[in-house]
């Protein structure tokens, strides 16, 4: 038998995304104190090769769209199988996966929040309120990842405030870095942005939620509406999903001003080619692209979602704008546009800010503190 726990981590899907990006990293993070395992419901990707440790399994259960009953039935006996001491789901896609993980005879089950998806932007569907409440007694606690999200699951669920943990996203500051020098080198996307050009990035999936398509519109706005440095703007976004056709069709009327980068393996590297950091979403838990491109030194607009103001300090490390309005969009980023010296500033702040905040280490050691509570402040195996 070895002594270290076994926690399982259930999601819907290991692909690309910050959610699952967290998943990773306190994975690699705690990789010394606990046994992990991975079961996705339906199935994943690439991020799987970012497990740093080759023997932790991670399983797919081929789950079909909709309700698949027998899915349900196939966690059952992958958990009876695995003997988790600790089960962590992740968001509403995993939430039905807690009475399963409890009916295999898991006592300890965790549940993470890290923010919500297109269908339920602010929170308020019924359906999915309910489902959280009803849930509840089957769950040890919530963990949220913003201020914001831990008062909804508290008011708007009815959740009971000791049932609640807040841990804010980290990154890690030394991956994400400032580019060095005066002058901001472009080896990746210098075709795409050559000399002279000012870049902005935003990365993410494209999907409704993030609302590429206002950010389009805005840069459309932000171009169409002045002369001189504009003609010399261009935007990069990085991510892929079902968004994509559409947000082709809106960056066909721009020339080569919009590039849609799909997924890429050294968004590090890309960041630091950047000038601006944009983040239009209409709703977000804490972002962990935007505390990556504060930690890569990028002043950051961003729409005033979620836990996004908690990391975004309006006026010193970027600027926030209401969601769904492109205008406010491309005024705010007009600003860094005309003044080079404000870009300067507030990236710095940005990243003093990451630095001092939401650095990996800090959000890695708060789950193993909670892991480590509620496995009774054992790091050695026990029975359930």
């Amino acid at each position: 038998m070895n002594p270290r726990p076994l926690i399982a981590h259930v999601l819907y899907r290991l692909d690309t995304g910050g959610m699952e990006r967290v998943v990773v990293s306190i994975i690699n993070g705690t990789h010394g104190r606990y046994r992990h395992a991975v079961i996705c419901l339906a199935g994943f990707g690439a991020m799987r090769g970012e497990i740093a440790d080759a023997r932790v399994p991670c399983l797919s259960l081929d789950k079909r769209p909709g309700k698949d009953w027998l899915c349900y039935v196939r966690l059952w006996k992958t958990l009876r199988r695995l003997e988790p001491d600790l089960v962590a789901t992740y968001n509403l896609g995993a939430l039905d996966a807690a009475p399963v993980a409890r009916l295999a005879g898991v006592r300890r089950v965790v549940h993470a929040e890290h923010g919500r998806d297109a269908a339920d932007p602010d929170g308020g569907n019924r359906k999915y309120r309910l489902l959280r409440r009803w849930l509840a007694p089957f769950i040890a606690c919530f963990v949220a990842v913003s201020s914001d999200l831990a008062a909804w699951l508290r008011e708007g669920i009815g959740l009971a405030p000791g049932k609640v943990a807040c841990i804010p996203n980290g990154i890690d500051t030394a991956r994400y870095r400032p580019a060095t020098g005066a002058r901001r080198e472009r080896p990746l996307l210098g075709p795409l942005a050559p000399p002279g050009t000012l870049l902005i990035g935003s990365v993410g999936r494209l999907d409704a939620v993030k609302d590429q398509a206002g950010l389009i519109t805005a840069f459309k706005i932000l171009c169409d509406n002045h002369s001189g440095p504009h003609a010399h703007l261009r935007l990069a976004i990085i991510g892929e999903g079902r968004e994509r056709q559409r947000l082709e069709r809106l960056a066909a009327g721009t020339g080569d001003r919009v590039h849609l980068l799909g997924n890429r393996a050294d968004v590090a590297a890309l960041l630091r080619e950047c000038d601006i950091f944009v983040l239009s979403s209409r709703a977000e838990g804490i972002p962990l692209t935007v505390l990556e491109a504060m930690a890569s030194g990028l002043p950051v607009v961003a729409t005033d979602v979620g836990g996004v103001g908690e990391v975004v300090v309006s006026g010193q490390t970027g600027m926030l704008v209401a969601p769904s309005d492109p205008a406010a969009l491309a005024a705010a980023l007009d600003r860094y546009v005309h003044d080079p010296a404000l870009r300067c500033r507030h990236g710095g702040a940005a990243r003093a800010r990451v630095e001092c905040r939401f650095g990996l280490p800090a959000m890695v050691a708060a789950y193993a503190a909670l892991y480590d509570r509620l496995l009774g402040g054992r790091t050695e195996r026990g029975r359930r």
